[in-house]
C-alpha cells in the first residue's frame, strides 16, 4: 500500500518525461527559453500540443497574452545548459532572461520564429500558435498550441521525423535527476 502523502507524487509515476524547451517573447519583447516536461500531443490532424507551466513563472505570464511559442528537444550532452535554463528550479543564479540564454552556451536562433527562440542544435524543433488557454485550478496553467513550424535536425531525424540512430533527448525523472533513452531501438511488425 502507498504511504498517506503518496498521492502528491503521482506524476512521478508519468516519469521519466522528455525535458522539452519552450520558448517565449514577452510584451517586452524579451525573449525567453525554459525546460518544461509538461508537454503531450492531443491531436495529429491538425498537429495540436497541450503545455502545462507552472502558475509562478513568468513564461506562464507570458502565455496569457502570447500569440504563440516554440518547442526544441535538446540532446542529452545539452543538459547542463538545459538545467541552466530551469534557473528558478535549478536557483543558477542570472540576472534576466537574456543573460540566462547567454550563460547557457547553447546555440539559439532568435529569427526563426516570432514566439520565441529556438534551439538550432537539437533533435528539432516547433513554432506553435496558441488556440486555447485553460484553467483547471491546479498550480498550472495549460495552453493548447497548434503546430505551424516544424524542423527535424537531419543528424537525428529523417525527413518525417523518424529517428535516424538514437537521438537521446534530455529526460527528467524527478527534480534534478535526468536520464537519457535507452541505447536500442526494436520494431516489431504490423499486423
Amino acid at each position: 500500500m502507498g504511504s498517506d502523502n503518496a498521492i502528491e507524487r503521482a506524476h512521478r509515476l508519468l516519469a521519466p518525461r522528455i525535458a522539452y524547451l519552450i520558448g517565449t517573447v514577452n510584451e517586452d519583447k524579451t525573449p525567453n527559453l525554459i525546460p518544461v516536461s509538461n508537454l503531450t500531443s492531443v491531436s495529429t490532424q491538425p498537429q495540436q500540443i497541450a503545455l502545462a507551466v507552472h502558475k509562478q513563472w513568468s513564461t506562464f505570464e507570458t502565455l496569457r497574452t502570447a500569440a504563440g511559442f516554440t518547442v526544441s528537444v535538446p540532446v542529452f550532452g545539452q543538459l547542463e545548459a538545459v538545467w541552466k535554463l530551469g534557473a528558478r528550479y535549478s536557483h543558477f543564479p542570472t540576472a534576466g532572461p537574456v543573460e540566462k540564454l547567454i550563460a547557457s552556451g547553447l546555440p539559439l536562433d532568435y529569427q526563426a520564429s516570432e514566439y520565441g527562440p529556438v534551439l538550432s542544435s537539437g533533435i528539432g524543433w516547433m513554432c506553435c500558435r496558441i488556440i486555447a488557454r485553460l484553467d483547471l485550478g491546479g498550480d498550472h496553467g495549460i495552453v493548447i498550441g497548434q503546430a505551424e513550424q516544424v524542423w527535424f535536425n537531419p543528424d537525428y531525424l529523417e525527413i518525417d521525423g523518424t529517428p535516424r540512430g538514437t537521438p537521446h533527448p534530455v529526460m527528467q525523472q524527478t527534480g534534478n535527476q535526468f536520464t537519457s533513452t535507452a541505447d536500442k531501438f526494436t520494431s516489431v511488425p504490423y499486423f
